[in-house]
């Protein structure tokens, strides 16, 4: 059986491999490359086969010979083009497909452009003559059930049976599958299969008139049902067992079987599945992003295609790929592999705020924020009426795409009452967190010099008066009418600085609302949505940033190693 398949330049994998021992389930999203690994290995088999046609296990100047495929006869993989074969459509240099076996030899199949509707391959010229001399493996590739021919005639040909499943047309010879599987030693067992997982009892295949006839019958039912009146996911289940059963000592590409049935079905059959290849003596390498699959798979038959493939090790990993598999999205996991790191934060205005800043101080951070950084608010719901995803939790499904992934996690401060301590220093690859000692980002435009300048360009003037007048009146809820107006003073004069009482405020009041909307109403400003307040940002001057902003900035910076 197959222990490993190394894709090179096949689709959507430049360089990959992919450990396969045993029989496996490849958990995924969808698109995350599931079926391409399926389709690789059906190719590799294929163009093998072709190749043993030719009957010369001999090198001519130093390499095999060349055997030619047209594109009608590539069953392996439907498609209208070759191209769409080679890595990013490059239809140019040479696809290598490597299969090692578990009976430790390994041979590597070569696909090259030979025409736009025709290929060529052979054994790569390092292949040793023994390896050839191999029996080599059976493939076959069974994907979904898509509906049953009303009528289908007895076909006495194995080929065409194998090209109507690599083609994606299994219902078409799935009453032969079954009329073969009569014949043979296997059928009570596939019946006992039928039974254990539906309760009803399938009929040995008749063939009146050429055509095959296919019935069942449930309990107490004097009258049979043709299997064209059952459901999908029966009709699904059937073609699994029957490739099983007539195809013993073989290696089953099962793709998305998940797709016709229920959830109960998902839960037991790849436990069926598994026993009837154990009996059987097959390989099962099958493809789903069915949670109610790979949580009935022990963990060490499961491989993670979200990332660089790998199999899990322990139950632990297994849920969290289910806590994945719920809450990642695909956009997720393409930034995860190649970000500097991921950014949690209240909201998108904190990341306006944090990007315009770091422009602003031309501060190495910008790296992160000048294109489209990966960030996430710090609980989120990916869908409408969904429960809420939290920070850690999406983190640590981000780990099992990516496992030196750093995040960093930072919250406002009425955050800090959730008992979640700050770190001291940045880590990379574990999900650091850090806190605002005000009361939220916003706090950080509260820069006298800042927002006169702002009401002065909006309205054409009074901006310092508006600003004096604003915060001797916020503190004179603090410290009384006599004493307010020497703070403002103080505070205006000092603003990075400011005194004790003045921290108290801007760690107590919102910034968004009271602070900034009243000092932008007092000024004549009105109607600015807090989503544009990074403009004011955009207008400080670098000494006007507080040194609380760029020290998140360095801890940022240093966090994802910029």
């Amino acid at each position: 059986m197959i222990r490993d398949v190394v894709l090179r330049r096949f689709k959507r994998f430049q360089t990959e491999t992919f450990p396969l021992e045993g029989n496996v389930v490849l958990a995924g999203q969808n698109n995350s490359g599931k079926t391409t690994v399926l389709q690789a290995v059906s190719a590799w088999a294929l163009a093998y086969e072709q190749w043993k046609l030719l009957n010369d296990p001999h090198k001519h100047r130093g390499a095999y010979t060349w055997k030619p495929i047209a594109r009608q006869a590539f069953s392996a993989v439907p498609m209208r083009s070759f191209d769409l074969l080679w890595h990013d459509r490059d239809y140019r240099g040479v696809i290598e497909i490597e299969v090692q076996t578990a009976r430790g030899w390994g041979l590597v199949m070569e696909l090259a452009a030979d025409s736009t509707e025709q290929i060529k391959v052979r054994p790569r010229q390092d292949t040793p003559a023994a390896v050839l001399e191999q029996p080599g493996l059976s493939v076959v590739y069974v994907s979904s059930v898509d509906g049953l021919e009303i009528e289908e005639g007895a076909v006495n040909n194995p080929e065409l049976i194998r090209t109507l499943l690599g083609r994606q047309r299994p219902g078409s010879i799935l009453r032969n599958l079954l009329l073969e599987v009569s014949r043979t030693n296997r059928w009570e067992a596939l019946r006992q299969s039928v039974r254990r997982l539906f309760g009803v009892e399938l009929l040995v295949p008749q063939t009146p008139g050429g055509f095959i006839v296919c019935e069942f019958q449930r309990q107490g039912q004097p009258f049979a049902l043709d299997i064209l009146s059952a459901g999908s996911g029966f009709h699904q289940v059937l073609l699994l067992l029957a490739c099983l059963h007539t195809r013993q000592g073989a290696v089953l590409l099962i793709d998305e079987p998940d797709a016709h049935l229920h959830v109960f079905l998902q839960d037991t059959i790849f436990s069926e599945l598994r026993r009837v290849a154990a009996d059987t003596g097959s390989q099962i390498i099958l493809a789903t992003h069915s949670e109610v699959i790979f949580r009935s798979v022990p963990p060490e038959q499961l491989l993670v295609m979200m990332g660089p493939p790998r199999r899990l090790a322990s139950v632990a990993e297994r849920e969290q790929l289910a806590k994945a598999m719920a809450m990642l999205e695909q956009v997720d996991i393409v930034q995860a592999l190649v970000a500097h790191g991921v950014l949690y934060l209240e909201g998108h205005t904190d990341l306006n705020l944090l990007r315009a800043w770091a422009v602003l101080l031309n501060h190495p951070a910008e790296k992160f924020f000048d294109q489209e950084p990966f960030w996430k608010p710090l609980v989120w719901e990916t869908r409408d009426l969904g429960s809420g995803i939290k920070a850690e939790d999406h983190y640590a499904a981000l780990k099992l795409v990516r496992a030196d992934l750093t995040g960093v996690r930072l919250i406002d401060a009425d955050g800090k009452a959730k008992g979640i301590p700050p770190s001291e220093n940045p880590q990379a690859g574990v999900l650091n967190r850090i806190a605002w000692s005000r009361y939220e980002t916003e706090s950080y435009l509260a820069h006298p010099a800042t927002l006169a300048r702002y009401i002065d360009q909006h309205v054409g003037g009074g901006g310092a008066d508006a600003v004096q007048r604003f915060f001797r009146q916020q503190f004179e809820a603090y410290a009384g009418a006599s004493a307010a107006a020497g703070i403002a003073a103080d505070f205006i004069a000092n603003p990075l600085q400011p005194a004790e009482i003045v921290q108290t405020y801007l760690a107590t009041k919102k910034a968004r609302t009271v602070i900034i909307g009243g000092v932008l109403q007092e000024g004549g400003v009105h109607g600015m949505a807090y989503t544009d307040f990074d403009q004011i940002a955009a207008q400080m001057l670098p000494e006007e940033v507080h040194p609380e902003v760029v020290a998140k900035l360095n801890f940022i910076q240093q966090a994802f190693g910029l």
